[in-house]
């Protein structure tokens, strides 16, 4: 069993394959499952690059261990490239026996809508997944009664990690129970920040995610929880609605990302900063509070900064009320239907999911198993600050993000250029809004595909 992938980096990082733009030039062309004429034992994994590649080369020694003769090779995917280019390969003669893709991101839907994936309702069966899922996991993953991909892991998305000793030094204390009362509060810390010599919140906002992720958090704080309910499904043609993306709340989410640039809060040329580059600065000590996920702490703590870390969650909206988690469910294993060996991928999905390597393997990587067979006191390996987020998470909430559980027409594709353009001073609030909102009704008429995303 060998692994292939790319230099190591965070769980979102902005580089892109050699293979996938080889594959992009490739026809997508084949005659269904099995058309690249597989051996029936050597089986092609892709996996994002980040911690779980590691991780995920016990899994393999082990399949070939179960499977004597079987030889498993992973291979590394971006998320940038998973979010685009991926497509092409999955749907080519080169693909892998498994690929992945975030489920929210247009790439599923582009592949289900083209017949470029293999129906896999034996390995759900097999796995008992349908049991093992939430309820809107299960729904999120079922097509017409059918499942062409399987969930592998949660992730808790926009905890802010900051420098302690920053803190210290600036006399802010801890946030208590992890929680900023108010956004007024939130930009009083930045204030004492940068006179004590430090840069205020990282955000990587030339990243295809980034600012997205602020308007997931700060959203389900500034409008109500029916209201916000509304928000994640009324895309869908004659869904009942009176909810609107121009109403007051939502504006005000627009608002205070477009003022954080305005008073400074933001690190400086933070348009013009990726992730990874948020991530450096925050490391090096310059930068003292950092929007990441519980994806990001293995990589924060690799780098071995010369500081404490500790974290809290975005300031919520509306007095007194807090900020609850945000959780993306789109991380996704699936069979292209022109994968050469498609059973023996069937075979290593069932192989693979189980409460065993949701806890050794996605656990282990940093990100929070999905089966609710997984009990929270076997989940150590997390690490302090992912344990800790995750307990939180048990007392404040969870909601699925926003921006990834509406179709990418919508959400993030569409939502993080809107921000980038509100945050460059191109867009007002309610500029912003109304295109959010003309978004929403051309979903909702059918003008735009991927209502059924």
């Amino acid at each position: 069993m060998r692994i292939t992938r790319t230099p190591r980096a965070t769980r979102y990082t902005a580089v892109a394959g050699v293979l996938l733009a080889a594959a992009a030039l490739l026809p997508a062309c084949g005659t269904g499952p099995g058309a690249s004429s597989g051996d029936g034992k050597s089986l092609r994994v892709q996996i994002p690059t980040g911690p779980m590649a590691s991780a995920m080369q016990q899994v393999g020694k082990d399949f070939e261990k179960a499977n004597p003769g079987t030889k498993v090779t992973f291979e590394g995917v971006d998320s940038n490239s998973s979010r685009g280019p991926n497509a092409a390969l999955l749907s080519s003669t080169a693909t892998p026996d498994i690929g992945y893709l975030q489920r929210s991101t247009g790439v599923w839907s582009t592949l289900l809508k083209n017949r470029q994936l293999t129906q896999i309702d034996d390995v759900w069966t097999a796995a008992g997944l349908a049991n093992k899922y939430s309820k809107s996991q299960t729904a999120y993953y079922t097509t017409d009664g059918h499942h062409y991909g399987v969930l592998y892991e949660e992730l808790l998305i926009a905890p802010i990690y900051y420098n302690k000793a920053a803190f210290a030094k600036a006399g802010i204390p801890e946030p208590a129970e992890h929680q900023i009362a108010s956004a007024a509060d939130f930009e009083a810390m930045v204030g004492k920040l940068k006179t004590a010599g430090y840069q205020g919140f990282g955000v990587g906002g030339s990243s295809p995610f980034d600012l997205g992720h602020t308007l997931d958090a700060l959203l389900p704080t500034a409008v109500t929880a029916e209201q916000y309910a509304a928000m994640l499904t009324n895309f869908k043609p004659g869904s009942p609605t009176d909810v609107k993306y121009t109403d007051p709340g939502f504006v005000k989410v627009l608002q205070t990302i477009q003022d954080w640039q305005r008073k400074g809060i933001y690190q400086k040329g933070m348009l013009g900063m990726d992730t990874t580059q948020a991530q450096a600065l925050f490391t090096s000590g310059k930068l003292a509070m950092l929007q990441g996920g519980n994806y990001s702490y293995a990589d924060l703590k690799a780098a071995k900064p010369s500081f404490d870390i500790g974290w809290f969650l975005l300031p919520s909206l509306t007095p007194g009320r807090k900020t609850p988690f945000d959780a993306f469910n789109g991380d996704t294993l699936v069979i292209p239907a022109k994968a050469a060996n498609p059973a023996l991928a069937k075979k290593f999905l069932q192989f693979f999911m189980t409460d065993k390597y949701q806890v050794s393997v996605v656990a282990g990587g940093g990100s929070l198993p999905v089966f609710s067979s997984i009990r929270p006191s076997s989940l150590s390996n997390l690490g302090d600050l992912v344990q800790q987020q995750f307990e939180l998470s048990q007392s404040v909430g969870l909601v699925n993000i926003w921006d990834s559980t509406v179709p990418s027409t919508l959400g993030q594709a569409f939502a993080v250029p809107v921000l980038q353009k509100l945050v460059a001073g191109k867009l007002s609030p309610q500029q912003a809004a109304q295109q959010f909102q003309t978004a929403l009704e051309n979903l909702r008429s059918g003008k735009v595909s991927g209502a059924s995303d």
